[in-house]
Formats: C-alpha cells, structure tokens, sequence
C-alpha cells in the first residue's frame, strides 16, 4: 500500500476546513506518514506567519490548526 499525506487548515472555532492541500508527499507504510504529517503540519502552522495577509488575532479569533490524514492509495500492480 502506499499513502498520501493530505494537509487541512481548520478552524476550531467553526469546526471547518475549507481549504486542503495534498502535500506531494508518498509513503510506504501508514506508520510513515503519520510520523511525516506530525512534522510537516507543525512546520506549515509555523510558516503561515510568513504569508502576506497573516493577522495573529485573526488567527487566534479563528483558533486556526492544520490538521492532516494519510489517505491510502490504490497501488495496481
């Protein structure tokens, strides 16, 4: 099996995720991706701060995360 690490940028305060980004990222083990998807959210949570429109009471107001799943892949053979 192979998985793809999907990335969500929720809201807590509304409880939605309107916008998702497939990371490029390929596993070969769900047990890799999820170690992957720990790092990489927290790493994208950090940089949303470098984004132009970023507003820190917004983001507070909103109670934004990054929330991702390993989506698994059908591999034909």
């Amino acid at each position: 099996m192979k998985y793809i690490l999907i990335l969500y940028m929720c809201s807590l305060s509304t409880g939605k995720c309107p916008d998702s980004t497939v990371s490029g990222y390929q596993f070969n083990s769900h047990y890799d991706c999820i170690n992957a998807g720990y790092a990489v959210a927290q790493k994208t949570y950090r940089n949303l701060k470098e984004l132009p429109d970023w507003d820190k009471p917004q983001f507070e107001e909103e109670k934004i995360v990054i929330k991702f799943e390993c989506k698994e892949l059908k591999v034909n053979a």
